[in-house]
Order: structure tokens, then C-alpha cells, then sequence
């Protein structure tokens, strides 16, 4: 968790807080563990009142897909993670009463990768009738926090739009495409747009407070308050990096063509009215499951000598399609990714640097090819690829990137997505004019660095080894 001062010239941020956050198991399922991270977030405000006793606001953004069932105010069960491998087990049934064209056109939404909210809701529906009949409102991850934390049950724009469910012209729920599968739209809350006061945090269980803050719905999806907090430029594209990679751009209107469709581009909502149109790319969670299971070893998991391992690694040897099937969060990670080169007839990588060099450079190679794609949707070319998250303190990362794409990678800030919700807030209480004034005084205040590509030769081949794999 993060604390912002904000003045109309002035950005002050700093980390009070961080705590893990994976799916657990539960009765043979993967769930969030909601006591958890009610418990974490309370403890991060805490943190930050040893730097701040008077905290104005307080705003809650998560990552996408996931949703929480009330009954009368209560929660039903612990939110089902979406790498819970039974969450769309009736997708293929799902496409045969509404085609994936149809789909597409109803909500901007082309991606057959990720286990979105409306297969969820399907097989929910399908699977456990009884449980979808007790609830009477569906909240989105970052909406449900708020509201166990006191604040108003409602619905956002931009994590609403992660769900496939959202028509992004209208930007409200895509009713008539619920209807034709026979999911309940009643459930569903009334969508507002980043900005709105949900009222008084709940700070009877917290200590240190000297008032109370009031808690605003941010640009609740991760990726939205992340790019909210990239100073982007008119024809730059965006990566934001974390267990999955969004790579994409603004756009003042949803594209939906047929090329669109094609290459599974997306349009997801942003704020100030933008869309995001961008490609899901499965990301680090590849590297932190190999790390997870490395510590569990003699081998170390520590992030610089994985990376100086992979430095020394041979260039492009073995290659991983990150979105394969392959990749799940049941097995041990370092002998899936062994296990796909065995079955491509690839080099198998040996030891960490070797594993962790094929990670990177198949996440560089995959964000190149998805870059190509947008090029050609969006009908222009990027000038410089912004990145956020994570990945900004992976050097070895930064210089693939550049050198795969062939594009200056400007990287920073770090913490973009704490940044851009910091930054909604501030728009929200008018602190700041716009999320453009908001863009401005982050170009100033926060460091970046730029990575020129250096060395750019056979990355055309290696995009085309990776096509191969994809189609394979």
C-alpha cells in the first residue's frame, strides 16, 4: 500500500505497506482469502498513519475478473480465484449458444486466454444455481473490499470492463447479450466512473487515525489506474507489468473490426472516458511460480542472482508460449516450462539462469508480436512503449523489450498503478484539474529511465518461432 501527497505541483509517495496475495486452497478450490486482505489493507492504513495521522482518502484498486456474491450485505463464500482450473469449465458450451463473433461485438472484448467474469458467471450459473440464487449483488473484487470496508455497494467502469459482460461504447452492462445466455442481470450493480465517494471508511478497527477518511472508488482495474499513472505521450503504447502483462494504447473510441477481432484485441475502459485497446499477455507469473518453488529448495529465489544467471544464459535458445495451457498454477513451474521444450523439440533449459533467460525472452517476444497487432488494429505507429510495474526494476527485461520491439522503452514509475489511483483520487476531490495535469506532474516528479534498443538483429525470427508456437 501506498501514501500520496498531492498539490496541483507537488507529488510526494512513498510504500507503507505490502503483503502476499495468492489464490489459497479451500475445499478443492483456489479462493482469495477476503479476511486476509481486509486484515492487509487495514494494516497498510496503519502503516501510513506513522507517516500521517490525518488520512483524507483512501481508495481500493485490484485486478480484474474476479467477483464476490452478497446476500442482505453479507458475503456469501470466499471469492473463486480465476486460475481456479474449474471457473469456466462450461465454456465450450458457452460458445455454442452464443458465438465468440457475437461476443466480440457485444462487449470489445477478444480475448480467449484469460478465464473472464462471463465464463465464470456461466458456469456458476450452470454449476451452482442454488448459490447464484441467494446472491443480490455481484461486486467486482475492488468493489467488494470497499464496501466490507464501509462503503457504498456499487459498480466501476473500468474493472467492469476486464468482465466481457460491459458494452464499451455505452460503457454499462451488455444486458442483451446476459439475457440470450440466461444469466441474471439483476444482481448486477449500476456502473459508475472512477471519482465516485462511496462514503466514511469503517476505521473502528483501525489505530492511529486522527479523522476519518472517506473512501473513493479509484480507477478500480489495476491496469486502469496503471496507465492513469504512465505519462504518456499521443502515440505511445503502454506495457504494464505484473503476474499478467496488458500491453496496448488509448484510444478516444472502441474499435471493433473484424481485424480487431482476428488478432484478439481488446477494449477495456479508462479513465477520463478513454479506452484501453491492448492484448493480455500471461506475464511474471511464470518467473514468481519458479521462484516459489525454488525457495522450497537450495536453490536461490533472490531476484538479482536469478538475473545475473540469465545474463550469462545462451541468447534465445528455447522459447515459451506464456499463455499455453501448459502454465497453470497446479504443478511446479521450472519443470512445466522443461516439460514444453521437451514436447517443441527445443533446447531444455538447465538450471535457473537458463529457465529464468527463456522466460524473459519469451514475455519480450510475445509483447513484440502483440505490438504488431495493435499496430495494425489502431492503424499507426508507436513512437515509444511505456512500461509500468514490476518489470521497471528488470533491467535484463527493459533491453529485451527494446531490442525485441526495436522501440525506446521508457520505464517508471514502479509503482504506476498505486500512482494512477493516487492520482484519480486526487481528480476526485479536486486536487487536481484532470488526469492529464495528474500525467504532467508525474513526468516531473518521478524518474525514468529510457532503454534504446541495441541489439535488434533476429528478433524477426524469433517472433516468427514464437507464431509457430502459438499456432502449433
Amino acid at each position: 500500500m501506498s501514501l500520496g501527497t498531492i498539490t496541483p505541483s507537488t507529488f510526494e509517495f512513498q510504500e507503507v505497506h505490502r503483503f502476499n496475495n495468492r489464490p489459497v486452497e479451500q475445499d478443492d478450490r483456489y479462493v482469495w482469502d477476503v479476511d486476509a486482505l481486509i486484515d492487509g489493507i487495514v494494516s497498510g492504513i496503519e502503516a501510513a498513519t506513522e507517516f500521517e495521522s490525518e488520512i483524507d482518502t483512501v481508495g481500493i484498486d485490484t485486478w480484474g475478473l474476479d467477483f464476490g456474491l452478497l446476500a442482505d450485505g453479507e458475503m456469501l463464500r470466499d471469492p473463486i480465484s480465476y486460475r481456479d482450473p474449474k471457473v469456466t469449465e462450461t465454456r465450450e458450451l458457452l460458445f455454442e449458444q452464443v458465438d465468440r463473433k457475437r461476443i466480440f461485438e457485444a462487449t470489445g472484448i477478444s480475448n480467449w486466454d484469460t478465464p473472464n467474469t462471463l465464463w465464470q458467471f456461466h458456469t456458476l450459473a450452470h454449476n451452482e444455481p442454488e448459490l447464484l440464487g441467494e446472491a443480490d449483488r455481484l461486486l467486482m473484487m475492488p468493489q467488494l473490499l470497499a464496501t466490507l470496508l464501509g462503503g457504498k455497494a456499487t459498480g466501476e467502469s473500468t474493472v467492469a470492463s476486464t468482465t466481457q459482460m460491459v458494452d464499451p461504447a455505452d460503457r454499462e452492462w451488455a444486458t442483451d447479450l446476459l439475457e440470450e445466455l440466461s444469466l441474471p442481470t439483476d444482481i448486477l450493480p449500476d456502473l459508475e466512473e472512477p471519482g465516485q465517494r462511496l462514503g466514511p471508511l469503517d476505521a473502528t478497527e483501525i489505530d492511529g487515525l486522527s479523522s476519518t477518511p472517506e473512501l473513493i472508488m479509484p480507477a478500480s482495474h489495476d491496469t486502469a489506474s496503471a496507465v492513469a499513472g504512465l505519462p504518456l505521450s499521443e502515440d505511445a503504447a503502454f506495457l504494464s507489468t505484473g503476474s499478467w502483462f496488458i500491453i496496448g494504447c488509448e484510444q478516444p473510441e472502441p474499435i471493433r473490426t473484424d481485424g480487431a477481432f482476428n488478432s484478439s484485441v481488446s477494449n477495456e475502459l479508462g479513465a477520463d472516458g478513454t479506452i484501453r485497446l491492448l492484448k493480455n499477455i500471461n506475464g511474471f507469473f511464470l518467473l514468481e511460480e519458479c521462484r516459489e518453488a525454488w525457495a522450497e529448495t537450495d536453490v536461490s529465489a533472490d531476484y538479482d542472482d536469478l538475473l545475473s544467471a540469465a545474463r550469462e544464459a545462451p541468447a534465445r535458445s528455447s522459447l515459451v508460449d506464456p499463455d499455453a495451457d501448459e502454465f497453470g498454477i497446479d504443478g511446479q513451474m521450472p519443470e512445466q516450462i522443461r516439460a514444453y521444450c521437451r514436447k517443441t523439440s527445443q533446447p531444455i533449459p538447465d538450471g535457473p539462469g537458463e529457465i529464468v533467460r527463456c522466460i524473459l525472452e519469451s514475455l519480450a517476444t510475445k509483447a513484440a508480436y502483440a505490438l504488431d497487432e495493435l499496430e495494425a488494429v489502431a492503424d499507426g505507429d508507436f513512437s515509444c512503449i511505456h512500461l509500468g510495474g514490476g518489470g521497471v526494476r528488470n533491467e535484463l527485461f527493459c533491453e529485451l523489450l527494446a531490442d525485441s520491439t526495436g522501440l525506446p522503452v521508457i520505464a517508471g514509475p514502479v509503482e504506476a498503478t498505486a500512482v494512477g489511483n493516487l492520482l484519480t483520487q486526487a481528480v476526485a476531490v479536486g486536487t487536481l484539474a484532470d488526469i492529464e495535469s495528474g500525467r504532467n506532474l508525474v513526468e516531473t516528479e518521478f524518474g525514468v529511465v529510457t532503454y534504446e534498443p541495441t541489439t535488434t538483429d533476429g528478433w524477426e525470427q524469433t517472433k516468427r518461432r514464437l507464431a509457430e508456437l502459438t499456432a502449433s
